[in-house]
């Protein structure tokens, strides 16, 4: 057991669980002698000692449950009222057994073993189910539940949800006090049927979220497996298959109804016959001898006792103890990737004492033991249970200790093994995996709901307010008017306080809109399938789209502070691949899928975890006839790219999971070609002098096998052949083929099967560069080889494999014996592992050590250079951005500005500043003009590192260039030059021998001389150089090297081995100890990266994310080097950035964090990481200081990265952080089971619905193809949905306030006696027909910027994190301007029309006066003044709102003729519709508040502009909107490429101008594909040299085509004039200036006179800013 195991704590292992059994016993009287159960764990005879071991290391482990949950016996009944709540609440109950739980192991039903633990019923189903001891009831049924709800609970939490909104409280109230007979003047009802409609429609849009959860959930539980079933009878078993429908009838299952034709090839052992096969595999034998049954099951159908059938590629459906299995020495692999994110397989053996009853099929079939397990608990990594024998030879009972080896979890998946016979043993919600996920996950609810309900509370308060000062008012005039009797008519009647109070508020409370949530969640529906309809987050391979599962939180996408991500299958492909590898001191690339991008997915199979990759596509290889971006043409290889077409066979891989790839053709050159990334290398190029220092790109393996070919005879290619041979020799992969073809033939397939994919990369790499691992016949590897050429016949070399020294954590190292049969007298040992490892090993270890500190020193060097340039960066952004003035605190922690908005406020100041001392005031338009340089600011840093990359390996190629010498001497170049002009060869025909010369010159002066090459200290130098380079970019190194040993040391050492390996005693510590002997001495052979592949545009989303202010932590199961990796492959880390590694072994790790923290708050650190594993983090849970400690470091870092977490630790640091601030938002992505805990802890749970299933998807708030379109999921929807979310709250309650106040302020006119100024039906109608479409509109369909504004542009963001859209400062200015132009409205009117009027005073005109200016002002300001993207739905809403009222005008009179208080029937038509200047007044009063808000925004957008205000103006702009699409075609290039139907009106206008021709405006197909595929090949060339692409357009009214160097077409297909054109055209606008150019400068207050600049006063100016 490793140390970290022994320091994580336990959860009700089986030792306490018997412990306590006997404090119990003892406790009750009971003798624990009288039952079997109760024999001391000291007598038990054990067969394993290691078992032994870990079962009593177990012993001192705590139970980390203990002080959380009850513990309670079976006899501790549970009262009904916590029964019922238990139901209601969906609350779980963690029950514990006394010791254990048991489990009898029978296949027969009737035997008294398996009956003692079964209930006595009549139901012939339910007898064969056990009992659990807890409950005395079943156990748990094989169903897992991922919805929120169940329907018990909806109700109960959909009110607790409900009434959390605090306007739904507050219309309750009111709704109570309306009820009350005599109190309200406006009916009874009113209010609390609107609410129960509205919370009704809430909360069945939530059950219809959790309904579609429910329907996930029963796909999974519905999923079918093979379940063992033995019949005491023929007759018992016809019975039984109407209960469990047999496979019988289903082809692709197994069937014995025609077992000849149904029974499955199976595998045979020691070349026996099937007839003589009485292994467990012969289902035949089991199914005539025995009567056993494999019945087709759903996995909901499976509980606790069951025997199932599992075969390579299926998803264990539930825990299960293995029984046997047919691997070698009965070993199964499994994948547990969707549990622990590991990518490595797990051996998992079946116990050997169980094995050996369960290995035959008499002994399956008549098996009968008892097991017994822990209680249900959610660690991962141990597991503790003996199993109960009866030994055959005394007929004794015998107890056998059962460790987590012996169990596979469900989420893993059978990998590499036939047939894996398993019980099971937890069944459902016990299971491993569903115990690390949250039981009872809370209702989400958005932060934005907080401040609503702070909104609504003051509203409240307001409405209160002003219902007692009109009371009041009431009680004043009462007093002057009624009491003094001036008013008569009222005859001194009162109606009393509480009614007159209760009407005020009546009238008053819709100022708090009733249907503002109902109002709300529609507008989310749109928002969710405007997400939804986004092609550009559609994934085409797997067919996967967008979707949203929950609306609530729409908003909060636009408001992510935090993510929290997994690792595999989230950052990464599930792919491990041979990217580069360096061969005597000289670097490749090999690039092999590189070309395989546009044809993947190529899919002819059903299942979903099998990647086709094809690499001689024809199509693909008409392009090899042009030049590729690395400058090489194709038509000077057409000897390696043109011999292989003629083999007629298609290469391709098939991945199926990470385990094993099925390689079908032969190896080609046209498979190593590809266009190579521009990587630079450490290699310089030198000429023959060697004065060259400029670095060169990386060779490719195509160069390599190139060379080989031409020059096989060099040292070079026979060291570079040796190592090839090298990877296909040192392995632990199984190759298998089919038996019916020869091993001749080119066209086999052969599947290459391993527990390691690194593994699995190095064989496929090495078949690859034409080293096939072809078969494996006991100790004889078969390799095929191409010494000739790819084009050329193979030929067979077989290889004795004598020994394997295997790879485990405490050697770091694999190494593997041969004998070759061109050394008969000699053995050679290859030997693979880590660096640090393996340099120890050398011979030259002294030289390799003294090398590998000086590359440290160096690397330490450059990140101190890199790490100073950020900081530099940095405090020069800080300095602009608080005006020169000094920090007032550190380094911000949880709550604190991110960089990225850090770096928007930098800009703005320092152009602020510059324009007042230009002016004395700033000018807009120098901002928008000057703001351009932004985009270049933020690109830097980054130049300014990779400048400090290049002189540090610049200065290192001086020194090694000094020390060694040029890489091609004179001699080598006169060589190559006279035996090329002299020679006659076939091999390449370039056009010129010059041509030959140069490639020839390249090649060999790129691998060095032969001097260079047998220079051991110099390839030990290149060597550690490259791992250095290998590891800056995240990939997986190792270290080759070999060693040739005599035969007389071979015999003696391998005697010694073969003793440790039979030990009895310390065999593992032994076999490592003999092994360390004879892996010393060795030489330095070569080494290889592999890249743990991510998904496409991972690293690019990534930055993205961190430029937009959002720390961005990632939490895995798997290994801390293989998650540090990662960190540097996606850009969590950098290599200037500082890692700090927190483990238990820190002597004093709280004044670690605490000095780290200081560091960090100084600002002294470029870029902190912090690395955790999950040991370190379950001791801090059990210390709450150590936690906080932690969590206030984390928060102040740049990054988190925890390794080896189990489920329950990701969702626990995720609620750490967010319940730190609850102001923030925290988002949890991931793919698998295992991260279901974070995403349902997390604020927002996104799910990648990817290979792994849809574990995490099917729990998720919203799921997606890829992590690549979380960018534009946040940066574009989510600052869309905040935006529209925010201000449609803003508007609703503004036009609530604006019209509502109207009402307040004519009460003056009435003595404040409640009378309304608008009638009735109309003040119904205000928020329902005449003002609703503007506040939806806006709602669903706003957006402030353009897409492709906010993804170049991520700083942005921003807005919404810093709640920067929605704030109560926000709200006040809109309560302010609502009630100013109330105020102003509704004095107006009664000045103009109420003092003046002829036709009619009463009060019908009044309000419609009012009531018309309201409705145009609500509708400009919401369509035209607030929203930015005006389309033909705007004029649409506008049109029906405005016109709609008029009509309503006009028809009211003729529907309403009963209503004489406002003169409804004949006011309009026969007295003031007829008078002209009622409706000047209702123009005037409509247009002047109109204009005075538009006057205010402009006064406030040119005097304050923001940043959404001055991006809007520049992405007008042609050559900064070419850089915007540019920076953002990665996220929108399928929206700009793909094919777009046309919608109903382009169908329309196409066919009535069919006659005409189709016009159109757009770029033509032809040329809009050019465009498209330079944009794929390079973006960047497209803006380094716009001229190259020749686009026509069309005219609209002619034939003519648009000059091609006047304009250029953007990716999106916009046409745009070139950057010349538009200096041209405003050089002649400057000297004729225009009457609009004045009026625009004028209204831009920019009033002085230009002038000469003083370029001596700018220099100087600046130079003080620097300063």
């Amino acid at each position: 057991m490793s140390e970290s195991d022994q320091k994580r704590k336990r959860a009700g292992s089986l030792r306490t669980q018997m412990f306590n059994k006997h404090l119990y016993d003892k406790f009750t009287g009971k003798n624990s002698s009288e039952t079997i159960e109760n024999i001391e764990l000291e007598d038990i005879t054990e067969g394993n000692e290691e078992d032994n071991e870990d079962m009593n290391e177990a012993n001192n482990e705590e139970d980390s449950d203990s002080s959380n949950n009850s513990y309670t016996f079976p006899n501790e009944r549970l009262s009904f009222v916590t029964k019922m709540l238990d139901v209601i609440l969906d609350r779980p109950r963690v029950l514990r057994s006394k010791d254990g739980r048991h489990i009898p192991i029978s296949l027969d039903h009737n035997v008294a073993q398996f009956k003692k633990y079964t209930v006595s019923k009549n139901n012939k189903r339910e007898m064969d189910r056990l009992v659990d001891e807890r409950t005395q009831s079943f156990y748990c049924p094989n169903t897992i539940r991922s919805s929120r709800y169940t329907i018990y609970s909806f109700f109960p939490k959909q009110l607790y949800a409900q009434f959390s909104k605090l306007a739904n409280v507050y219309f309750f109230l009111v709704a109570i006090l309306q009820m009350i007979p005599g109190w309200s003047t406006t009916g009874t009802y009113t209010t609390i049927v609107p609410l129960c409609i509205f919370m009704g429609i809430s909360m069945a849009r939530e059950a219809w979220d959790d309904f579609r959860r429910h329907r996930l959930d029963k796909e999974e539980n519905n999923k079918p497996c093979k379940l063992l079933t033995k019949y005491n009878n023929h007759n018992e078993g016809n019975s039984n298959f109407a209960v469990i429908p047999s496979v019988a009838n289903d082809p692709n299952d197994i069937s014995f109804t025609n077992p000849k034709a149904n029974t499955p090839e199976l595998p045979t052992r020691l070349n026996e016959s099937p007839s003589l096969n009485t292994r467990f595999n012969n289902f035949d034998l089991l199914n005539s001898n025995h009567n056993v049954h494999i019945n087709k099951s759903a996995w909901k159908d499976l509980h606790v006792g069951d025997f199932i059938l599992l075969n390579c590629g299926d998803c264990v459906p539930a825990d299960v103890i293995l029984l046997t299995s047919d691997g070698d020495n009965s070993e199964c692999f499994v994948e547990t990737m969707a549990l622990d994110g590991e990518t490595n397989l797990k051996a998992k053996q079946p116990h050997p004492e169980l094995n050996k009853l369960t290995s035959s099929a008499s002994g399956l079939a008549n098996v009968n033991a008892l097991v017994t397990v822990e209680d249900p608990n959610n660690d991962l990594y141990n597991f503790e249970g003996n199993i109960e024998l009866t030994t055959s030879q005394n007929n004794t009972l015998m107890k056998y200790p059962v460790g987590p080896d012996n169990v596979v979890y469900r989420g893993s998946i059978i990998r590499n093994t036939e047939n894996v016979i398993g019980m099971v043993i937890f069944t459902g919600e016990e299971t491993k995996i569903r115990m690390n996920a949250l039981k009872n996950p809370r209702t989400k609810a958005p932060k934005l709901q907080k401040k609503i309900n702070l909104i609504i509370a003051f509203m409240v308060f307001v409405v209160a307010t002003i219902s007692f000062f009109s009371f009041f008012g009431h009680v004043l005039n009462n007093r002057k008017y009624i009491d003094n009797n001036q008013a008569w008519y009222l005859r001194n009647q009162d109606v009393g306080v509480a009614p007159s109070i209760m009407a005020f508020i009546i009238m008053y409370n819709t100022m708090i809109p009733l249907s503002l949530y109902v109002t709300m969640e529609i507008i989310k529906v749109m928002q969710s399938k405007m997400m939804e309809w986004d092609i550009d987050m559609y994934h085409a391979e797997t067919d996967t789209p967008c979707e949203s599962r929950t609306a609530t939180i729409l908003e909060e996408l636009g408001q992510v502070s935090y993510i929290f991500s997994d690792k595999t299958g989230t950052l990464t492909d599930n792919k491990m691949l041979f990217r580069k590898f360096s061969i005597c001191g000289s670097s490749w690339l090999h690039n092999v899928d590189a070309v395989d991008l546009s044809l993947r997915q190529q899919l002819s199979h059903t299942s979903t975890d099998i990647d086709v990759v094809s690499v001689d596509d024809r199509n693909l290889l008409a392009k090899f006839g042009e030049t590729t971006a690395d400058g090489y043409n194709n038509n000077d290889n057409k000897e390696f790219l043109g011999n292989a077409r003629n083999t007629g066979s298609r290469i391709s891989i098939e991945y199926k999971g990470n385990s094993s790839a099925i390689y079908t053709g032969r190896p080609s050159m046209k498979s190593l070609y590809g266009p190579a990334k521009r990587v630079i290398s450490s290699d310089s190029t030198a000429n023959s002098t060697g004065s060259s220092t400029m670095p060169t790109k990386i060779k490719t393996s195509f160069d390599l096998i190139n060379h080989i070919q031409t020059y096989p005879d060099t040292l070079f290619s026979k060291k570079a052949k040796f190592f090839i041979l090298s990877l296909a020799l040192c392995h632990s992969c199984l190759p298998k083929k089919s038996d019916d073809i020869s091993i001749e033939n080119e066209k086999i397939s052969i599947e290459y099967q391993s527990s390691s994919p690194d593994e699995l990369a190095l064989v496929t790499a090495a078949r690859d560069l034409g080293y096939v691992v072809l078969n494996r016949n006991a100790n004889i590897l078969t390799i095929r080889a191409y010494p000739n050429g790819f084009a050329n016949a193979p030929q067979l070399e077989d290889y004795e494999i004598l020994n394997y020294i295997d790879f485990n954590s405490d050697r770091k190292r694999m190494s593997v014996l041969v004998r070759m049969a061109s050394e008969p007298n000699k053995v050679l040992l290859i030997c693979k592992g880590a660096d640090n490892v393996i340099l120890e090993r050398l011979q030259d270890r002294e030289i390799a050590f003294q090398k590998m500190e000086d590359i440290n020193e160096t690397a330490k060097e450059r990140k101190e250079s890199e790490a100073a340039v950020v900081i530099q960066q940095r405090k020069s952004l800080e300095r602009m951005a608080y005006n020169d003035m000094p920090r007032t605190s550190l380094r911000g922690s949880i709550s604190a500005n991110a960089k990225s908005s850090l770096t928007l406020q930098a800009m703005r100041n320092s152009i602020s500043s510059l324009s007042n001392r230009n002016g004395n005031r700033k000018d807009p338009e120098m901002q928008i003009d000057s703001i351009d340089q932004f985009l270049d600011t933020m690109k830097r840093t980054d130049n300014e590192i990779d400048e400090v990359v290049y002189k540090s390996r610049k200065s290192l190629h001086y020194q090694q260039l000094e020390k060694y010498g040029p890489r091609l001497s004179l001699s080598r170049n006169a060589e190559l030059g006279n035996g090329i002009n002299g020679s006659s060869s076939n091999h390449l025909e370039p056009p010129t021998n010059a041509k030959k010369v140069m490639d020839a010159t390249d090649i060999f002066e790129y691998i060095g001389n032969d001097d260079l090459l047998s220079n051991e200290e110099y390839i030990i130098e290149k060597t550690i150089q490259a791992i250095d380079e290998f590891s800056m970019e995240g990939l997986r190194t190792l270290l080759f090297a070999y060693k040739w040993i005599d035969n007389e040391d071979y015999q003696e050492w391998e005697a010694e081995y073969h003793e440790a390996k039979t030990s009895l005693l310390n065999r593992k510590s032994k076999i490592d100890e003999v092994g360390g002997k004879i892996e010393e001495n060795l030489t330095l052979l070569g080494a290889t990266a592999i890249e743990d592949k991510l998904q496409e545009g991972v690293s690019e989303a990534i930055e993205k994310i961190r430029r937009a202010g959002i720390k961005m932590w990632m939490l895995t199961g798997d290994k801390r080097e293989t998650a540090i990796n990662i960190g540097y492959s996606c850009k969590l880390i950098y290599d200037y950035s500082t890692v700090v590694i927190l483990a238990t072994s820190d002597d004093n790790i709280i004044s670690k964090m605490n000095a780290i923290s200081q560091e960090v708050d100084s600002g002294n650190v470029a870029h902190c990481v912090i690395i955790i594993d999950g040991a370190t983090l379950a001791m801090f849970e059990s210390n709450p200081t150590l936690m906080s400690v932690f969590i206030e470091l984390c928060t102040k870092t740049d990054s988190v990265i925890c390794c080896r977490a189990s489920p329950s630790q990701k969702a626990l640091m995720v609620s750490n952080i967010r319940n730190t601030d609850k102001s923030l938002v925290t988002l949890a992505i991931g793919d698998g089971a295992n991260d279901i805990a974070m995403i349902q802890s997390a604020d927002i749970g996104v799910g990648i619905a990817g290979k792994e299933g849809l574990q995490a998807s099917r729990s998720s708030d919203y799921s997606i193809g890829q992590f690549r379109f979380l960018s534009k999921l946040l940066l574009v929807h989510g600052r869309y949905n905040y935006i529209r979310t925010a201000k449609f709250i803003l508007c609703t309650f503004y036009k609530e306030i604006t019209f509502y106040l109207t009402q307040l302020i004519y009460q003056r006119y009435t003595m404040f006696s409640g009378s309304s100024l608008y009638e009735p039906w109309s003040l119904s109608m205000f928020n329902t027909l005449f003002t609703s479409l503007p506040v939806l509109c806006i709602g669903m369909f706003e957006k402030d910027l353009k897409p492709m504004t906010l993804l170049a542009v991520p700083e942005l963001y921003s807005m919404g994190r810093l709640s920067e859209g929605f704030n109560l400062m926000i709200f006040i200015e809109w309560v302010i301007q609502g009630t100013a132009y109330a105020i102003l409205i509704t004095f107006l009117n009664c000045i103009i029309w109420g003092e003046t009027a002829l036709s009619d005073h009463t009060m019908y005109p009044l309000g419609l006066v009012n009531f018309t200016a309201i409705v145009a002002l609500v509708n400009v300001k919401c369509q035209f003044i607030e929203m930015k993207n005006r389309n033909w739905l705007v004029f649409v809403s506008v049109i029906l709102s405005c016109g709609g009222w008029l009509v309503w005008i006009c028809a009211l009179p003729i529907l309403n003729r009963k209503d004489t208080i406002y003169d409804v029937p004949y006011g309009f038509y026969y007295q003031f519709g007829k008078d002209i200047t009622f409706w000047c007044t209702c123009l005037v009063l409509a247009l002047l508040p109109i204009s005075l808000d538009i006057v205010y925004q402009t006064l406030k957008t040119m005097l304050w502009p923001t940043d959404s205000a001055i991006f809007t103006v520049l992405e007008q702009k042609s050559q900064i909107r070419k850089k915007l699409e540019l920076g953002a075609y990665t996220e929108m290039k399928q929206g700009w490429t793909w094919e777009h139907d046309p919608n109903a009106f382009e169908r329309y206008k196409d066919k009535m101008m069919s006659s005409r021709g189709r016009s159109t405006s757009h770029v033509n197909e032809a040329d809009r594909n050019n465009v498209d595929d330079n944009l794929t090949l390079d973006v960047e060339s497209i803006e380094m040299k716009p001229r190259t692409r020749t686009t026509t357009f069309t005219s609209t009214n002619s034939d003519s085509k648009y000059n091609n160097e006047e304009y250029e077409v953007l990716p999106s297909g916009k046409l745009i004039k070139r950057e010349e054109m538009l200096e041209n055209k405003s050089s002649n606008n400057e000297s004729t200036p225009n009457i609009a150019t004045k009026i625009t400068k004028k209204l831009k207050f920019n009033l002085n006179t230009e002038t000469d600049e003083d370029v001596n006063e700018i220099i100087q100016q600046r130079m003080e800013d620097l300063e």
